[in-house]
């Protein structure tokens, strides 16, 4: 029963990121960092810094696949600034749009038919043996899809907060979307200042091609 049980949730559960890199494309004025793959760029005393984050979700492939970036934002004038998640807006190379998911959203998905885990706040093993063994197995191969134990409360404390920057301050957290970058050549995250229509071009625009 248990060895059956794992075979079905080894089928069911692994990470989607660690066979892809999310690349950012250079843009003008964007300063990009080759150590995490980020991009910054600043416009009218904002800066903003994007990089994709899926090595930090943990992706399962249920209802569909979560992809996350990672976004700091510094607030470098001097007046308040709005932040919401409603400002980002993620574009595919199919042209396909993309709004974000709320950490709620996140949590359904991930939590949705996953009945042989461990009830919110842990999602892992039953069998604290069935862990060591796998965890043991993919240490010495690494090729073979795997998963971990997830914490759902990270869900929330990583996403991107909602809320008023103040001057000379930062913020930073995670955006997710619903979205298999596997299936991609490339994206856009598109990031809109609050007060611009979503059918103006974006204030920032941060490309991101997909290598596999």
């Amino acid at each position: 029963m248990k060895k059956s049980f794992l075979s079905f949730a080894i089928l069911l559960f692994f990470v989607t990121g660690c066979s892809l890199k999310v690349v950012p494309v250079p843009v003008e004025s964007g300063v990009v960092n080759p150590k995490d793959n980020s991009q910054t760029l600043t416009k009218d005393s904002i800066s903003i810094t994007v990089s994709s984050a899926d090595t930090q979700l943990y992706t399962y492939n249920l209802e569909g696949t979560v992809s996350a970036f990672s976004v700091l934002i510094e607030n470098q004038g001097n007046n308040e600034m709005p932040l919401d998640s409603d400002l980002f807006l993620l574009v595919d190379s199919d042209g396909n749009q993309y709004f974000p998911l709320t950490p709620e959203k996140v949590k359904e998905i991930i939590s949705k038919d996953s009945y042989y885990l461990i009830p919110y706040p842990y999602v892992g093993f039953y069998y604290m043996e069935d862990y060591e063994k796998s965890s043991f197995y993919n240490t010495f191969n690494s090729q073979l899809p795997y998963f971990y134990e997830v914490y759902p409360q990270d869900i929330y404390t990583k996403a991107i907060a909602n809320g008023i920057i103040i001057p000379k301050a930062k913020v930073a957290g995670l955006v997710y979307f619903k979205i298999d970058l596997s299936g991609k050549k490339g994206v856009k995250l598109l990031v809109y200042k609050k007060g611009t229509a979503k059918s103006a071009a974006p204030d920032f625009t941060f490309p991101f091609k997909i290598e596999k």
